[in-house]
């Protein structure tokens, strides 16, 4: 059968382990000319609902630094628009120190903080492969000296963020490896854990792996397993590879379902315990699960999974794009449309194609119109509900979904993270910054251990917690995300023009030769949030 996508997958024993899809990649956009004219000429945008400044204590000054800053400055001033970035990343330094145990180097899901203060009450013990994937990204950028990253990394001597790194990957790979030694069934499959000192299997996926997550996790492994070894750490490099030969070795098996003739969306295992457990699951990741973040998964497999040409084509057959024209432009039609479903385009490099550079522009000027138009002062995304417990999902981007949208009334700081990978690389005009700038005036939208997770469009709620999905985005979006290295890491196996191939040939199945529309520019942000419930109060 085909499976519904239903983007991250949630164990019923913990309520708050809610999943989306995800978002963004390389590269910057070059502002046409009717938008560098409206950047050094259109004063700042008046917002319809006036921002309510309040007084900030020595105590907030140092992470309540938004307020500092206008629209107009940070598209005009590149000085002022460095300063934001400095200000924004050194905040959220002590989140990524905390954010996996300090023993293992597993994951944590995040934090809860206390409502009022905005201090961490406790942390997220629980995590899954897409965070243990964003978590290898950050490592990553910073064994290569990303100075963005290398901030965040490293804040008091960004110079040592390399072995700071390296020391959380050596401490990784033995977690994981023990974690493959005491559940041999799984072959080192990361599924939902309980995180500590180790991994260990969460309620009902103690015998289950969510394969759209393990898809972005491998390809961070390989990633990892690169960067060492070019970064002369060849030991700790060779125990990623031996890792990665692992998952290669049984991918097949795992993965591929050969009656129907597709990736399966969900794994069981007959026995975790067991080296020569079962693989089973007839659920296969069609539709837009190969469209949105779970393309990471079929592209894996595509290339280094075993398939046979006529296996690898039957499954790309049964995934396409549908073309959506909205008002504001061209593009594909989404589940949600919420920004994370744009998660491969962090590490894929799709935009080597024109085709798909063209369509992700196209999607974030959609969005920052869409925002405009509704008269929001964000961008709607899945994450934890600030007006109450649990997870959203259905929420994104009016028109363009597939599913109802049931949070619009929201927002999330991570929901800038496409367009400042759009805009990555670039001071001036950089209208993700501007974004990711007006949902930080939300109140508690900023406090002790960096950006907020989500709030109301009426200021009423925030989400007291910080999780890793919705802060590590936005921090690699900013150093363009992991294209050029997967590029990189594709042509030195040699498959590199394989994988441009199929996704010209994906993107031809949709598009054609039709030119797309793209009518509009990138729209600033025309209102804020009322200051209705106020900043934290150490």
């Amino acid at each position: 059968m085909k499976i519904p996508y239903q983007g991250y997958q949630t164990p019923p024993t913990a309520p708050l382990l809610g999943r989306r899809t995800k978002v963004g990649a390389r590269g910057t956009v070059q502002p046409n000319d009717r938008f560098e004219q409206t950047l050094k000429s259109d004063p700042e945008p008046t917002p319809r609902v006036a921002r309510q400044r309040t007084s900030a204590s020595p105590a907030q000054s140092s992470w309540h630094f938004a307020p500092k800053y206008s629209t107009h400055e940070l598209l005009n001033d590149s000085e002022k628009t460095q300063d934001f970035l400095d200000d924004y990343l050194k905040g959220e330094a002590e989140f990524f120190a905390r954010a996996r145990n300090p023993q293992s180097g597993l994951t944590y899901d995040g934090v809860d903080l206390d409502p009022k203060t905005g201090e961490v009450s406790g942390e997220r013990k629980f995590s899954a492969a897409s965070k243990e994937c964003l978590d290898l990204a950050m490592c990553i950028k910073a064994l290569k000296g990303d100075p963005n990253i290398s901030k965040v990394v490293s804040p008091d001597d960004p110079s040592k963020a390399p072995e700071v790194a390296a020391g959380i990957l050596a401490k990784k790979i033995e977690s994981y490896e023990a974690y493959r030694q005491e559940f041999p069934g799984f072959n080192g499959y990361f599924t939902w854990f309980e995180s500590g000192e180790k991994a260990t299997p969460l309620g009902e996926w103690k015998q289950a792996i969510p394969t759209l997550d393990l898809g972005e996790m491998m390809w961070s492994l390989m990633l990892a397993e690169k960067a060492l070894r070019d970064t002369g750490r060849p030991e700790l490099a060779e125990s990623y590879q031996n890792y990665n030969k692992e998952l290669q070795s049984k991918a097949y098996e795992a993965m591929f379902e050969p009656t129907l003739g597709g990736i399966r969306g969900h794994v069981e295992i007959s026995d975790p315990k067991d080296p020569n457990a079962k693989f089973s699951g007839t659920g296969l990741m069609t539709g837009e699960h190969g469209v949105h973040e779970g393309q990471m998964l079929i592209a894996y497999m595509d290339l280094f999974g075993g398939l046979s040409k006529e296996q690898s084509d039957k499954v790309w057959d049964d995934i396409s794009m549908k073309r959506v024209e909205s008002k504001f432009g061209t593009t594909w039609e989404g589940f949600w449309a919420s920004p994370h479903e744009e998660w491969a385009h962090l590490f894929l490099p799709y935009r080597d194609d024109k085709g798909f550079a063209d369509l992700f522009r196209i999607r974030e000027k959609i969005r920052s119109q869409n925002a405009v138009e509704q008269g929001y002062p964000g961008f709607a995304a899945s994450a934890n509900n600030p007006t109450g417990n649990g997870y959203m999902s259905a929420a994104g981007v009016e028109g363009i979904n597939s599913i109802p949208l049931e949070h619009q009334n929201t927002y999330s700081p991570y929901g800038a993270f496409p367009m400042l990978l759009q805009f990555a690389g670039e001071l001036s005009g950089n209208v993700g910054v501007a974004w990711l700038h007006n949902m930080l005036l939300g109140p508690r939208q900023q406090g002790p251990l960096g950006a907020g997770e989500a709030g109301d469009n009426a200021g009423t709620a925030s989400a007291p917690m910080k999780t890793i999905d919705v802060t590590f985005t936005n921090i690699l979006a900013l150093s363009g995300g992991l294209e050029k290295e997967t590029a990189e890491l594709l042509k030195e196996k040699g498959v590199y023009d394989k994988f441009m191939q199929r996704m010209h040939g994906e993107y031809q199945e949709t598009f054609g030769d039709a030119p797309l529309n793209e009518p509009v520019d990138f729209a600033l942000p025309q209102v804020s949030v009322p200051q209705i419930l106020g900043p934290y109060k150490p």
